[in-house]
């Protein structure tokens, strides 16, 4: 691989993932779901995410996506980012293919470490970045002592 199609790989993958994508929790007939293991944890305990990504339309639907379409963050009771702790993630700048037939699924499950955070109350929420289409569900608080 030369040297110039390496840094175009790499400005991709930094920009992939870059912000806190918002949006509603569903469109074109996708809808973004969150599910926690717990809204009470006490610190160092890990609390488990899952964020679904559910075709309710009656017909299948193919994205192209790229390397991380859903993801999940926690911010702090200013909103400040806790997870990813810079504020973005960074993603590998990866195009694949997502396709989902009538009422299927696809979920992607987190693990959140609490090690480090400090007592208090946080937000998690999800988010699905595909083709165009930015879904974020609502925020979960998660009271962490």
């Amino acid at each position: 691989m030369n040297l110039r199609l390496f840094g175009a790989f790499a400005v991709g993958a930094v920009l992939a993932c870059q912000g806190e994508p918002l949006g509603p929790s569903s469109a074109g007939g996708l809808t973004l779901s969150l599910a926690l293991s717990s809204l009470q944890l006490q610190r160092g305990e890990p609390d488990s995410i899952a964020v679904t990504l559910t075709n309710r339309d009656r017909n299948a639907v193919s994205l192209s996506a790229g390397g991380c379409p859903l993801l999940f963050y926690v911010t702090d009771a200013r909103g400040a980012s806790v997870v990813p702790s810079g504020g973005d993630w960074i993603c590998i700048d990866i195009i694949s293919r997502i396709t989902l037939a009538p009422g299927a699924q696809q979920t992607q499950t987190f693990l959140w470490d609490t090690h480090s955070v400090a007592p208090g109350r946080y937000a998690v929420f999800g988010t699905f970045v595909a083709d165009g289409i930015r879904l974020s569900t609502a925020r979960a608080a998660v009271d962490v002592n």
